[in-house]
């Protein structure tokens, strides 16, 4: 993808120059922001797609932020990220399997869609899969990974959580001592303690690793996770933008002028 160039503001509160907007929406739909383009000119698909990107490469976890204004501006950070190598993709997750070392019980879940996120996410989960392969699951095959919920289609607000709204997020089932695919909590005899060790010990490895948000008192004590509300069924784990990569610009080999040319053989 060639950087992109505006001349004008695009979004909310933008010049919105037609040749400008299609150059910003062809780029977001590239990048996978695809429901965009049965829309005409900057309208709120648009401008609500805009701010998703920037609430993703602001590392929020919800869209509804001052930072988030909608709008992108020439020489801005939004375009600047739009035109980067490592510019944020909106994908529906990968399924994982045995062999990746999780699965995505929520890609198997037809009762629920919280089946999209970020592609920063979806490289984290799979570089957390090999760590706890290689740790853990060759010797334990039973104690899978199981990914849960991330983000809507579109991304977000939920009614099931206060945040998954940016596909910078994900929740996972508690490993059971069984190795079934059913919820389970951590004060019960099927809670697979060392599994889930191991499995926090993968994911805080991973570069872009922010937080676990967990409830056993035992691993919240070794520092590996905090205790908040609602988490003793589950854990809770958010990941944060990695460095932005700028674009890389093809330059044009310089032809050599007769006289220049003189001067090389000399």
């Amino acid at each position: 993808m060639p950087p992109i160039s505006l001349s004008t503001s695009v979004g909310k509160g933008g010049a919105n120059k037609a040749a400008d907007v299609r150059q910003v929406k062809d780029r977001l739909a590239e990048l996978g922001f695809d429901w965009i383009t049965t829309e005409a000119g900057a309208g709120p698909l648009t401008i609500k797609a805009i701010q998703l990107f920037q609430a993703i490469k602001n590392g929020f976890q919800t869209v509804d932020r001052p930072q988030n204004d909608g709008l992108v501006e020439p020489g801005g950070l939004t375009l600047a990220w739009l035109n980067a190598v490592n510019a944020p993709r909106w994908i529906k997750m990968p399924a994982g399997s045995p062999a990746e070392g999780y699965v995505n019980f929520e890609r198997a879940d037809s009762t629920d869609d919280h089946d999209f996120g970020a592609s920063w996410l979806a490289d984290t989960l799979a570089g957390a899969g090999r760590a706890y392969l290689s740790t853990h699951l060759s010797t334990h095959p039973a104690a899978l990974m199981r990914v849960n919920d991330a983000s809507l289609e579109h991304g977000g607000k939920t009614p099931d959580h206060a945040t998954h709204q940016t596909g910078l997020c994900c929740d996972l089932l508690l490993p059971r001592t069984d190795g079934k695919a059913i919820p389970t909590v951590f004060t019960s005899p099927t809670y697979d303690r060392a599994a889930a060790r191991a499995m926090i010990l993968a994911l805080l490895a991973q570069p872009l690793a922010l937080r676990i948000l967990f409830n056993d008192p035992v691993l919240v004590g070794e520092h590996l996770c905090t205790e908040v509300d609602g988490h003793h069924n589950h854990m809770h784990y958010d990941i944060q933008p990695p460095p932005r990569q700028a674009a890389v610009v093809a330059v044009p080999a310089l032809s050599l002028t007769r006289s220049t040319a003189k001067r090389k053989r000399r």
